[in-house]
């Protein structure tokens, strides 16, 4: 029962890292993080603003839930905030181990709120992520920027990851019986409303040929970011966790890593993809072990 709802955090997890080879294009133009932030929410908000026109399976809510959902919305917004201001100073391989320790700290928020320690198995999984992490970020040697890490960009990239472990949260906990579109789409006004709310001194002296030359990337980063990881995990994340949901929230590297190398042209050395297939296999391992024991049952 569990596998489907996996598939699904799986393939939202995928489409986040479809995100930084969008946003590196958009840097390359001289679109600056504001404007690529509130393009990617603003398309998304649109996208489900459309859904949910068009869904009549509806809950009704209350202001007070409505609410709810919104401020539960905030984190999201908050990781594409952190995190692209964060890769202004820091470089982008330390940016994504910066943003993947929310993997050790999902888990931790769990073992806390449960009061109970993780099991051995989850903890040899989430060492082997952060192994395979570190490889695959491609930071080795004297990549950190010749050893000198800017201060604000780690705070912002911690920062990145902290608003990350409480959107998998939320997504695992709060008002799970709604429709995906529905719950997704007040959680994504809550995140839209953060980022206007922040970014607002850019909206005072609009750039409007930044804004025109985001266009088509713009509604990308809505699609892949706003839209589909939203939807999915509001689908998946009740039903698996958010202990499991941290671990396949992993996959996010592979698929960036693949499409930095496929679109961008970057060079991707061999600990990259030695990094790449850690993750794979950690990701997979707890439903090589749910099979496993559907065969022995079975016999």
């Amino acid at each position: 029962m569990k596998i489907k709802f996996g598939i699904a955090v799986l393939v939202g997890s995928c489409s986040y890292g479809i995100l930084s080879t969008i946003v590196k294009i958009s840097y390359k133009e001289g679109i600056p993080p504001e404007i690529v932030t509130i393009g990617q929410f603003f398309s998304g908000w649109l996208i489900l603003q459309f859904l949910m026109i068009m869904n009549r399976d509806l809950e009704k809510l209350k202001w007070k839930e409505r609410l709810q959902l919104m401020l539960a919305g905030v984190p999201t917004g908050l990781v594409g905030i952190f995190y692209y201001l964060s890769l202004q100073t820091v470089s982008a391989s330390l940016g994504i181990i910066l943003l993947f320790q929310f993997t050790w700290m999902g888990i931790l928020l769990n073992s806390l709120l449960q009061k109970r320690l993780p099991n051995l198995k989850t903890i040899f999984t989430l060492a082997m992520l952060l192994i395979g992490t570190f490889l695959a970020s491609g930071t080795t040697g004297n990549s950190l920027e010749g050893g000198i890490i800017d201060g604000a960009g780690l705070m912002l990239g911690l920062a990145a990851a902290i608003s990350f472990t409480l959107f998998i949260h939320t997504n695992a906990h709060i008002f799970s019986y709604l429709p995906s579109i529905q719950r997704s789409y007040h959680m994504v006004t809550g995140s839209f409303l953060i980022v206007i709310i922040i970014f607002s001194p850019s909206l005072m002296h609009p750039n409007t040929a930044q804004f025109i030359n985001l266009g088509t990337k713009g509604v990308l980063l809505g699609i892949f970011g706003v839209v589909i990881p939203p939807v999915l995990f509001a689908y998946g994340m009740p039903r698996i966790g958010s202990v499991l949901g941290s671990i396949l929230g992993a996959a996010e590297l592979p698929v960036a890593v693949l499409l930095s190398m496929v679109v961008l042209h970057e060079k991707v050395s061999f600990f990259q993809w030695i990094g790449v297939f850690i993750i794979l296999f950690s990701i997979a391992s707890p439903y090589l072990k749910l099979e496993t024991l559907k065969v022995k049952n079975l016999k």
